[in-house]
């Protein structure tokens, strides 16, 4: 872009940035960011502290990530909290989870997924009094847990899947196979896939 003399925009170094940071280009982004404004005058909006903060999270950087939120010159909000408080989960940082717990507690109190992480960080470091008390806290403030949802495309369409939900139209013939799967491993290590293909075959 540079080489055929485009100026990128504030949009290119988001993208460019959120491209490191799920690359794990920690080196790069931070010659990107500085240069914003340095090189380009543009003044950094919270999506790239945003994308900063969750790069340094990911490398297991969380001290400098919390550093950088709080030199921020903007109030940061929920999402930035968010992601270092899972990645305050996957390292097992208790004290620096419990700071971006409460952020989130107070930007967003009907979040049920802050609760819930904060619970399950209390539990693992055997903090029984406190991940009750989160749980205690959650049914205070009347925030029902979501329940879990994935999704997965079948020839050009996406179909919706939630914990404990049977209304998928195919739901009966879906449970029927997982069913005849389980049994067939069960009694028979070698059943093939080619086997289980025609009993798929079959329910369609």
């Amino acid at each position: 872009m540079l080489e055929s003399g485009v100026i990128p925009n504030d949009v290119t170094f988001l993208l460019v940035l959120s491209g490191c940071s799920h690359s794990g280009l920690l080196v790069e982004a931070n010659k990107l960011f500085n240069g914003m404004i340095q090189c380009y005058g543009f003044e950094p909006k919270i999506e790239h502290y945003g994308c900063m903060v969750d790069l340094l999270c990911r490398a297991g950087l969380l001290e400098e990530a919390k550093e950088l939120i709080d030199n921020m010159p903007m109030d940061p909000d929920a999402v930035i909290w968010r992601s270092l408080l899972s990645a305050c989960m996957n390292q097992r940082n208790l004290e620096l989870a419990e700071i971006a717990g409460k952020k989130i507690i107070e930007l967003e109190p009907h979040d049920d997924g802050v609760y819930v992480l904060l619970s399950n960080i209390y539990h693992v470091a055997n903090r029984m009094k406190d991940a009750r008390k989160m749980r205690k806290m959650m049914g205070d403030q009347k925030v029902m847990k979501k329940p879990a949802c994935s999704y997965i495309e079948l020839n050009g369409v996406v179909h919706e899947f939630h914990t404990e939900n049977a209304t998928h139209h195919a739901s009966t013939k879906i449970y029927m196979l997982l069913e005849m799967i389980n049994e067939h491993l069960r009694l028979d290590t070698d059943y093939s896939l080619l086997e289980m293909d025609s009993v798929y075959d079959g329910l369609l």
